[in-house]
């Protein structure tokens, strides 16, 4: 668990969830606009995936294993999904991304809290 990348995320969710809610609450949201830091976000969940792999094959062992590996997968999978279940533009699709992204910022504070030894 790289945890430096493991709290900017964190912060980065949390901020854009705000950012993109409050677009959307304003009529201004629009999908080509929050794209490309969406896309850094994920590329920051894959990059930390990698590390947590790469620590487990290491001998790091999590204390919750079952847990954290749940947490690791569906924090890989809920951003493409709100992303394909959202519509190009509009409040709800704001709302959708603005809750996926506070979602992944509790999400990844759990994987914190699992990777360490019980």
């Amino acid at each position: 668990m790289i945890e430096s990348l493991a709290f900017t995320t964190t912060v980065v969710c949390v901020a854009g969830g705000l950012v993109v809610l409050g677009t959307g609450l304003a009529g201004r949201y629009r999908r080509r606009r929050v794209l490309p830091a969406l896309a850094v976000i994920e590329l920051a969940l894959l990059v930390q995936a990698v590390a947590d792999v790469a620590g487990l094959l290491g001998g790091d062992h999590p204390g919750e294993p079952g847990t954290h590996l749940a947490y690791l997968v569906t924090s890989l999978v809920i951003l493409p999904a709100a992303l394909g279940t959202a519509p190009d533009d509009g409040r709800w699709a704001a709302v959708l991304i603005a809750i996926a992204l506070l979602v992944l910022a509790v999400l990844v504070v759990r994987m914190q809290t699992t990777w360490r030894p019980a």
